[in-house]
């Protein structure tokens, strides 16, 4: 097996190699782990750490791309993320009460910190993991968050002087949307923590001392030890299936 394989074609594989041993008169190991009926529980048992693996990833996947969405402005993010939203907000501010007026000024030097992580938008693809994350592109977004509350606070205390005619940008819309970045934030710490769970059960499965590479192998041993070894007709076969 190429250690490039799909887990869900070394999995398939893995069955080709039960079939094919379900056809060999003279497969009985004594090692409990190598019957028939072992080998098709770890099958079973690494058919549902694959799926959860894809599902957590998955998962986490949507998250940040909601995430991402939302937040910064790019060509894939929502006319209304909260980087736009912050900028129009400035707009509205030097319009309404001049370049000069502190609540521009702040909201103004405010936006002028904000960095946008660089993590180009994850496409949602079956079978496909999520790329790993940096912690600086989690504190950009984390950033985002404390930024968009510090202007909340600002057009809060102005009162009836920030009354704007755009509603994304009124307190409760703009409030909205930064209660919305903080649960994503919370979401994907707890879906990357169960997407890491899972990958690992599911890694363990594969790659650990009784791991499906190892029982293959293990397999293999039993069978040369046939008579004409690994030139055997059942060796052979049982090669083919899972190479």
């Amino acid at each position: 097996m190429s250690s490039q394989m799909s887990y869900s074609a070394i999995l398939g594989r893995f069955k080709d190699g039960i079939v094919a041993l379900k056809r060999i008169p003279g497969y009985n190991p004594s090692k409990p782990s190598l019957t028939i009926t072992s080998l098709e529980a770890v099958s079973t048992d690494a058919e549902a750490k694959n799926a959860d693996a894809v599902r957590t990833g998955a998962l986490l996947k949507g998250l940040r791309n909601e995430r991402r969405f939302i937040s910064f402005r790019s060509k894939e993010s929502d006319v209304n993320c909260i980087e736009n939203l912050m900028k129009n907000i400035a707009s509205y501010l030097k319009a309404e009460l001049g370049a000069k007026h502190p609540s521009f000024n702040v909201v103004d030097s405010i936006i002028k910190k904000i960095s946008p992580p660089n993590d180009p938008k994850e496409e949602v693809k079956e079978g496909e993991e999520p790329k790993k994350t940096n912690s600086s592109s989690e504190k950009s977004y984390n950033s985002l968050g404390g930024f968009a509350s510090n202007v909340y606070t600002i057009i809060t205390e102005l009162g009836e002087s920030y009354r704007p005619t755009n509603e994304n940008i009124t307190t409760i819309a703009f409030k909205g949307r930064i209660d919305r970045l903080a649960q994503l934030n919370a979401s994907i710490v707890t879906a990357g923590t169960d997407y890491a769970s899972a990958v690992k059960l599911r890694d363990d499965l594969y790659n650990s001392g009784d791991g499906i590479i190892s029982l293959v192998s293990q397999v293999k041993d039993y069978l040369a030890s046939f008579e004409r070894g690994r030139k055997n007709p059942d060796y052979i076969a049982f090669f083919n299936a899972v190479k």
